[in-house]
């Protein structure tokens, strides 16, 4: 009898940067995932977008920007590259060092060390050491330091053990967990250096709406919108949909959640794209982890949406 080989796979990768200060801000992000058949590529998707916002004013969030979008799909002629300039309103704000904040509270509490929850000032000066200057460890004495100064003052005992301090430490010098809050909503006009079709280089409206929201310490909501196309929109755009939920439910595992959706629609034509629905439980030993993923995507042109499991690796390289 005849023998049948067959093999798929796909290898996939996905960056964010993200950084607001009173007067400025950027964004820079990519990703990308290559399908393999037969040990042979197959397609290549990759993506990256990058844009400066400057604030106008300080008491108030409105902002110009400028940035870029490059989409490179094989199953297209060629590249899709955009640039745009516009305003918008809003703000992120980096909650990173608050939820460290609480996460230590947690440990504490469950440590003996507070009998009750941290004073809001306490917290908030907790907050400010977590994410101030200095290497881990001095960070970690100066919180250790703001917690005994807080004990003090209630007349508790003030001493915290070393291995409660080696614990606030470790918590501190957690990386790839990020947490944001905020929203930011912007128009711009794009131009459409490269057309994927090789069809007319389009002066493009550009409407965006980007969120953020940590439910809790441990827990991050985003969500992302976007539409682009000439000012008969309704007959030629394109639309990006984003969607993505994580939560950490102990120290090792993590569970999250993404919805995707692309649609293209030239003039004259029905619109055509992917979508996709990711389920991911991962169990983490610091960088590094072993994930079960569960996979729901579908193309315009399919009549059923196909589905994989797949177990993989991961590694958080910053």
């Amino acid at each position: 009898m005849p023998a049948f080989t067959l093999s798929a796979g796909w290898l996939s990768f996905d960056a964010r940067r993200q950084h607001d200060s009173a007067t400025a801000g950027f964004t820079l992000g990519g990703d990308g995932r290559l399908t393999f058949r037969s040990l042979g590529l197959v397609q290549a998707q990759v993506g990256a977008s990058g844009a400066v916002r400057q604030y106008l004013s300080g008491s108030l969030p409105l902002y110009s920007f400028g940035g870029f979008e490059i989409a490179l799909d094989t199953a297209t002629p060629q590249p899709r590259v955009e640039v745009e300039a516009g305003l918008g309103h809003g703000r992120f704000y980096n909650v990173t060092p608050l939820a460290k904040a609480i996460q230590i509270e947690a440990v504490l509490i469950a440590r003996g060390v507070i009998p009750a929850a941290l004073r809001e000032d306490v917290l908030l000066a907790v907050a400010v050491a977590t994410g101030g200057e200095g290497t881990t460890a001095e960070r970690a004495e100066h919180v250790v330091a703001l917690i005994e100064q807080a004990l003090s003052d209630q007349d508790l005992p003030r001493k915290i053990d070393a291995a409660t301090g080696l614990a606030i430490e470790e918590i501190i010098a957690q990386a790839g967990r990020e947490r944001y809050c905020g929203w930011t909503a912007q128009a711009g006009i794009a131009y459409e250096i490269f057309d994927p079709r090789g069809g007319p280089r389009d002066l493009l409206l550009s409407l965006a709406l980007d969120a953020a929201v940590a439910t809790d310490a441990n827990s991050q909501l985003l969500l992302r919108a976007k539409v682009a196309g000439p000012y008969w929109i309704p007959e030629q755009y394109t639309l990006t949909l984003e969607a993505a939920f994580e939560t950490r439910l102990d120290d090792a595992i993590t569970f999250s959640t993404r919805y995707s959706l692309f649609q293209d629609k030239p003039r004259g034509q029905l619109p055509a794209g992917t979508q996709s629905a990711l389920f991911q439980l991962e169990i983490s030993w610091g960088w590094v982890g072993i994930s079960l993923q569960m996979e729901f995507s579908k193309v315009a042109e399919a009549p059923a949406w196909k589905q994989s499991i797949v177990i993989s690796s991961t590694a958080y390289l910053w």
